[in-house]
């Protein structure tokens, strides 16, 4: 708590950061609510003008347009069912048939306020957890960060549902693309190609902005010219009833500690948290065979979830140094341009920075709930932006952005090629979340291995003397195994069941 009041204390002697803060949540919002546009894209787009913020500014930019880009992506997925964002594909279950049975302002008020309270769970198990783990992770040695490294990578690849072996491939390229650049033991330049402008290696917000926005713009090219028809929601309250919430309190309960595990674990994402959170709900419903007519309860289960999944998400992206999901990868870079270091050392080096990042996310759900409710029909409208019209703007976000970085040309060719990587690879079903957390946890899981080697003599035998090593590599290898075995499971059962009468 004394963080947290450290952090407030910040926001009220700097002005400033408030209204970045707004700032942040309106424009992810934006993001948010055009179908196709995500709060990964949003994120990566501005990080590079916040070099000239400070830490705390920057940080609260971007934590801002989070959180509004989450939540945004419910409004197109109820008034058009097309998911705004990813994270809110689930919410199209309910809230477009909500839509369509003439309660499309119910939707989406139940839907923010789901929004509001997932975020506000996530964010007090943010206060107590993070700085508790961060303790704990004071205790891991190289060997402990190297398990921790190879246990995100296999969840992740883990939930490749069509092919693992493509999940395999995508972490593996990220891995190389993290290799690129001078050997930090060795000093010898790797997968250069005699380019000196590679010594340094690629630099992390080109290989993002590259994945997440030049990849997206390419693949949505092909419906640069759709046209939406958006449902008219009516009037929208700025409160829900007693009627809209009768007996969710479990549903939100339930979908928000469903949303912050799921985010505390290592690369895994909203969409999972709230596909997981509303088959909990369906199960344990009194009624499940009214969920996917336009139940309420299906949309608390979504957006509790999907919105409860940031909080976690940054708790291991503070303390680990490890991203909970694909936007948490790009503030662990934001954090380490602006001269931070993500890890237990934070909270001892970084206290008010720390505190900024609790009050921001905290106060980020606040402004969100009152400013979606009250500028809904602005949001609505968005809906109706032509594509043609922005993603111009958006490749001119990204030019300038890689350039701003280093002050050099060469920049902008990394994020170019590494775009078009990306959306041969995304159009060839190979997942991108691998490729990214490979990049991300590539140098954590070498580095830490050969350190961890070069202490032990070269011995891998001492990585089975950690307990909590040996532990998380366990926990890899069931998440590897399990898809495998769950679904030898569910074909015997096909198998089993009885032929349908002729």
């Amino acid at each position: 708590m004394s963080t947290l009041l450290t952090g407030l204390e910040v926001f009220i002697q700097q002005p400033l950061l408030l209204v970045l803060l707004v700032a942040g949540v309106f424009f992810g919002m934006v993001f948010g609510a055009i179908p196709g546009l995500t709060a990964a894209l949003g994120v990566s787009l501005i990080l590079p003008f916040t070099f000239a913020m400070t830490s705390s500014q920057g940080i609260t930019t971007l934590i801002g347009i989070y959180v509004g880009g989450i939540s945004g992506g419910l409004i197109a997925a109820v008034l058009l069912n097309i998911p705004g964002s990813p994270a809110s594909i689930v919410t199209c279950f309910d809230g477009s048939p909500m839509a369509r049975n003439g309660r499309a302002g119910d939707a989406l008020t139940i839907g923010v306020f789901s929004s509001f309270v997932g975020g506000i769970i996530s964010a007090l198990a943010l206060i107590v957890i993070a700085p508790q783990l961060a303790k704990i992770a004071l205790m891991f040695g190289a060997w402990e960060y190297f398990a921790m490294g190879i246990m995100g990578l296999s969840v992740v690849v883990s939930l490749c549902s069509k092919s693992m072996i493509k999940g395999f491939i995508s972490a593996i390229i990220g891995m190389l693309f993290a290799m690129v650049g001078m050997d930090a033991v060795m000093g010898t330049p790797r997968l250069t190609f005699n380019a000196w402008q590679l010594n340094g290696g690629l630099d992390t917000l080109d290989v993002l902005m590259g994945l997440f926005a030049l990849t997206e713009v390419l693949t949505q090219l092909k419906t640069i010219n759709q046209k939406f028809n958006t449902i008219d929601p009516g009037h929208v309250k700025a409160l829900p009833n007693k009627q809209m919430l009768k007996g969710t309190l479990k549903t939100h309960l339930s979908g928000s500690l469903i949303g912050t595990f799921i985010g505390i674990l290592p690369g895994i994402g909203q969409a999972t948290a709230s596909l997981l959170s509303y088959s909990t709900a369906m199960q344990t419903s009194d009624h499940p065979e009214k969920f996917g007519t336009g139940i309420t309860e299906g949309v608390v289960a979504s957006e509790s979830a999907n919105n409860a999944c940031c909080g976690g998400a940054l708790i291991p992206m503070l303390t680990l140094g490890i991203p909970g999901d694909l936007v948490t990868s790009i503030l662990l870079g934001g954090l380490i341009v602006h001269g931070l270091q993500p890890g237990p050392l934070l909270f001892q080096t970084s206290t008010d920075v720390v505190g900024v990042i609790f009050a921001a996310y905290l106060l980020a759900n606040i402004i969100m709930y009152v400013m979606e409710m009250g500028l809904m029909k602005v949001f609505i409208k968005l809906l109706a932006v032509p594509m043609n019209i922005l993603f111009p703007i958006i490749l001119l976000m990204c030019t300038v952005g890689s350039i701003t970085v280093n002050n050099r040309l060469f920049d902008t060719w990394i994020l170019f090629i590494v775009g078009i990587i990306g959306y041969f690879l995304v159009n060839n079903d190979f997942p991108l979340p691998p490729i990214v957390l490979g990049f991300i946890l590539g140098n954590i899981i070498e580095s830490n291995m050969r350190t961890a080697l070069i202490a032990n003599q070269a011995s891998f035998a001492s990585l089975f003397t950690k307990p909590i090593s040996v532990g998380l590599l366990i926990f890899a290898v069931i998440m590897l195994i399990l898809p495998k075995l769950l679904g030898k499971l569910s074909s015997k059962k096909a198998g089993k069941a009885p032929a349908a009468p002729q």
